[in-house]
């Protein structure tokens, strides 16, 4: 029995279910049909009931200072004369009457180093056992035994759950400690990063999504300086996924293999394709992209391949395609996934043997090119539609990297952020250079579905109606200033406009020739909605030690939003 219970014990780590074993199993063996565990809380201690057995204790709560307490702190156990059992309460001592008072026949104290961690009561056992005498309250010597080893193997199951529970909360404050640091890290190397790229001006070309408007921004670290944020080729960021996704590109650019990159819209494909260009061999030699998506199949089998005079309708000279144009060096095609099946086979044609012929000629064209592709579709699906070709799509599989969306990369938001101020605040001739606290969180804490081309949209849309030279969350998009697409907690949970609220606080004239049954349940809805917000806040606002920005950045929503919550919902 003790190694069961003892095994039993070692595998719980929680106070309340370890109580509650160790009373169900005394009460058990010896024979008990009723009890009640007591477990210590707080400081000063109070003594809550954690489990009862037949009727309930007359006392839910002991305090420090009650009688059966004291007595169990300097004794480890109590019991009441088996005469008394019948109902004649003891008047020799207080803390046996309080033991009479809770049912009981028997008290056991869970003790440790002096400390009284919790209470045991049992009732009477139901019938005589053996050798019981009337002193042990109808219990014998051996189960007095038996239940001072079952608690002191709850004490020691209850130390190491306090242990446990300490250990838990130091490594969630060292948690969050740690994710303060590095935010604050993030926001430093980002402004080195920006401090460092005006000392060393880039040369502007056409921007692409998530990248500078440089083909290869990459800023100088500043002497000095360690720890910088990497901008690779213009990719900007020092979060771990992208720092992952750099180093496939090391070691995919020395090699001369078709890669697939696969993401969704807005990730930066095209820039990951000039970063494996710009660092491979074939650096010195032309990057040509073609955007399949966007041109008919009839034009698109022209732009790839050329056309000689004649070939068609208004082909009033010989056209060399994008595979000529980008001999020796590598051809970028986006959006392979939108190709028509007829291109398809062409294209499968030039990855197996290198040739091809003009539209409207039979002369073979050879050609020496790296293919890079990219795709935001499902190509898996396609090719069971029939939509795409098996064997296309294993001659481009040959090395697949997976672009993350923004919203699995929010550490690299800062930076993105200060370098698109940056670059736009340059290019309208204004002066923002900076974003508040809850305009960030705001950012953060968006789901961005797309993703780095709609947050540089959605900069380039602060800085021109930015009127200081911070930006606000008054100057960000419409649909950044609403919570449909936050990602800071479950749907249910989500904050709500004001104005929704507002807007409730009108519907009972609405609300009046409704049924009664149905305004009940609208209005239990609602209080019932309240009462788990208020609760969010209350335990945001604890878990910050009363930092309102703290908590508001914990749920993902403005400071003035958090305010305005706590006021509305009368927790100030």
């Amino acid at each position: 029995t003790l190694q069961r219970m003892s095994r039993a014990i070692e595998q719980l780590v929680d106070p309340p279910t370890l109580a509650r074993r160790l009373l169900h199993t005394s009460a058990e063996l010896l024979g008990a049909s009723r009890g009640a565990v007591y477990l210590r809380q707080g400081d000063p201690p109070l003594y809550q009931l954690t489990e009862a057995l037949g009727p309930a204790p007359a006392l839910t709560e002991l305090s420090s200072g009650c009688p059966l307490v004291e007595a169990l702190s300097s004794q480890s156990t109590l019991t009441l004369p088996w005469a008394n059992r019948s109902g004649v309460a003891p008047v020799d001592a207080s803390g046996p009457r309080q033991l009479h008072l809770l049912g009981g026949a028997i008290a056991q104290g869970l003790l440790h180093e002096g400390q009284l961690l919790g209470i045991l009561v049992l009732g009477p056992p139901d019938s005589p056992r053996g050798l019981a005498t009337e002193a042990t309250g109808g219990y014998t010597a051996e189960d007095l035994h038996l239940l001072t080893a079952f608690a002191q193997m709850t004490v020691l199951a209850l130390v190491s759950a306090e242990g446990h529970r300490k250990i838990e909360a130091l490594n969630r404050e060292l948690q969050t400690k740690v994710e303060k640091i590095a935010e604050q890290n993030r926001r430093i190397m980002a402004l080195q990063s920006q401090l460092s790229a005006i000392r060393h001006p880039l040369h502007p070309t056409v921007p692409i999504a998530g990248a500078s408007p440089g083909q290869g921004e990459a800023a100088a670290p500043a002497a000095g300086c360690s720890g910088q944020p990497e901008a690779y080729n213009g990719m900007v960021g020092s979060s771990p996924p992208l720092r992952h996704l750099m180093q496939q590109v090391r070691k995919v650019a020395a090699a001369d293999s078709v890669v697939l990159l696969r993401g969704e819209s807005g990730t930066g494909k095209e820039l990951l394709a000039r970063a494996i260009h710009e660092n491979s061999p074939r650096a010195h030699r032309p990057f040509v992209a073609v955007h399949c998506s966007a041109l008919a199949p009839g034009l698109l089998e022209s732009e790839l391949f050329g056309h000689v005079k004649g070939a068609f309708t208004n082909a009033i000279r010989d056209k060399v395609g994008r595979f000529e144009a980008a001999d020796g060096g590598t051809l970028f095609l986006d959006e392979i996934g939108d190709i028509s099946v007829e291109v398809q086979i062409q294209l499968l044609r030039v990855l197996q043997e290198r040739t091809f012929e003009r539209v409207g000629s039979s002369e073979p064209v050879k050609v020496d090119v790296r293919i890079l592709a990219a795709t935001h579709q499902d190509l898996e699906t396609l090719m069971r539609q029939g939509r795409f070709r098996e064997d296309l799509f294993y001659r481009l599989n040959v090395v697949q990297i997976h672009l993350p969306p923004l919203r699995e990369r929010a550490e690299d938001i800062p930076e993105l952020v200060l370098h698109f101020l940056r670059v736009y605040s340059e290019r309208m001739n204004k002066q923002v250079t900076c974003i508040d606290d809850d305009a960030l969180a705001r950012l953060k804490a968006y789901s961005w579905p797309g993703n780095i081309r709609q947050l540089e949209n959605a900069i380039q849309h602060a800085v021109v109606i930015a009127e200081k030279s911070q930006v606000t969350i008054e100057d960000l998009p419409v649909e950044l200033r609403t919570d449909s697409l936050l990602v800071s907690g479950p749907s249910w949970e989500r904050e709500e406009d004001d104005a929704v609220h507002a807007s409730a606080d009108s519907w009972p004239p609405l609300l009046a020739s409704t049924p009664a049954p149905l305004r009940a349940a609208i209005a239990h809805e609602r209080a019932e909605r309240e009462r788990r917000e208020r609760d969010r806040l209350v335990r945001a606002l604890a878990a910050a030690g009363g930092n309102k920005a703290e908590a508001a950045r914990a749920l993902g929503m403005a400071r003035t939003t958090f305010i305005s919550r706590l006021k509305r919902l009368g927790l100030t």
